[in-house]
């Protein structure tokens, strides 16, 4: 139910004056019809007479100051980072001390899809926790309306009317309540925001619930933007890459063309690997096959874990003139335009082959 400024005025035994004032400041929270009046929420209203008391409205302010406080510096600190990484975890950083809960899971949504895939999942500490598999929306009917409709939700395992789907995850991990909130930039809904308290069920006060949903919008924005800037960086790296690699590629065209018949799949493999910075390559063309390792393969003799990830690219004369095929290893997938770079390796190689 909504009150007026005079009946928000009366319950609160100030003048209409006062509450003007206080919903100027955003002190007290409401919204405006059509017609421009002021309308309170009278369980905010409720809120502040409790806080209010008999004596006066200092408690109450101090409350809401703190509040507000807490959204401008973690609105600071979110904006500030523009590393996905670190930003995930000073969200949950963040959520966690606000709600004083242990566990903080911040996930992406694909609404085409209707899958959520975990981005991180923080405790309390800052500790990162193994990262989950995702899961259809379809499966969690309380989750699917939180996303839909744009609400926060608590489960609480103890509640006889909880969604079971949600509480059957708790029981499992041994969590007591979860409070999920959506993650909506620009009017989309990116994401999704949990709370765990691992020790009790939670009954949240509309305070609570009210700077979760503003830490998850700010959050929202946050993520939005680092993933901005992690693409750009990404672009800006790969077209560095890219120009390197053709002035190797430049360099090496009179050795490839002075090649002998029989040492020409060679340079081809190796230049392959040299402007791919590859870990190897294979070139094969008339039953014959040469091959050739570049730098990247350290890595795998040294150990390195990226040898897990590797990626095998493969490319075949484009104009059909030669069956020049090559195959390279590459120690991550495909960057903005090698895989363009080695087509156009595979043509002036199949050209060779032709002559």
């Amino acid at each position: 139910m909504y009150l007026s400024v005079q009946q928000a005025a009366r319950r609160l035994g100030v003048s209409p004056v006062t509450v003007r004032r206080w919903t100027a400041t955003g002190f007290l929270p409401c919204m405006r019809t059509a017609g421009g009046h002021r309308r309170i929420d009278e369980r905010d209203i409720d809120d502040l007479a409790r806080a209010i008391g008999d004596s006066n409205h200092l408690a109450a302010q101090l409350a809401r100051e703190r509040e507000l406080d807490v959204l401008v510096d973690t609105s600071i600190a979110l904006a500030s980072r523009l590393d996905v990484t670190e930003l995930l975890a000073e969200i949950a950083r963040r959520m966690t001390a606000l709600l004083d809960c242990h566990f903080c899971a911040i996930s992406e949504f694909d609404e085409r899809a209707g899958i959520v895939y975990v981005l991180a999942d923080y405790d309390h500490s800052g500790q990162r926790l193994p990262d989950s598999g995702p899961y259809k929306l379809s499966e969690y009917p309380l989750t699917r309306r939180v996303l839909k409709e744009r609400v926060t939700a608590v489960v609480n395992v103890d509640d006889p009317h909880v969604d079971q789907a949600e509480a059957a995850v708790l029981r499992r991990d041994g969590d007591k309540s979860l409070l999920m909130a959506p993650l909506v930039h620009q009017d989309h809904v990116i994401g999704l925001l949990e709370v765990v308290d691992q020790k009790r069920s939670r009954q949240y006060s509309r305070q609570e619930l009210r700077l979760c949903r503003a830490v998850a919008g700010q959050a929202a924005a946050a993520l939005h933007n680092a993933k901005l800037f992690a693409d750009q960086t990404r672009s800006d790296h790969d077209i560095s890459r890219l120009r390197s690699a053709l002035r190797c590629l430049t360099g090496r065209v009179p050795a490839v063309v002075a090649a002998a018949p029989d040492a020409a799949l060679a340079e081809v493999a190796r230049v392959a690997c040299d402007a791919l910075e590859a870990v190897s390559c294979v070139a094969s063309a008339g039953g014959a096959s040469a091959g050739a390792f570049g730098e990247a393969s350290a890595a795998f003799d040294d150990g390195d874990e990226r040898g897990t990830q590797a990626t095998l690219v493969v490319a075949r004369d484009p104009s059909g003139a030669s069956d020049l095929t090559l195959a390279v290893t590459l120690v991550e997938p495909p960057s903005e335009g090698q895989t363009e770079l080695l087509d156009l390796i595979a043509a002036a190689g199949g050209a060779l082959m032709a002559r």
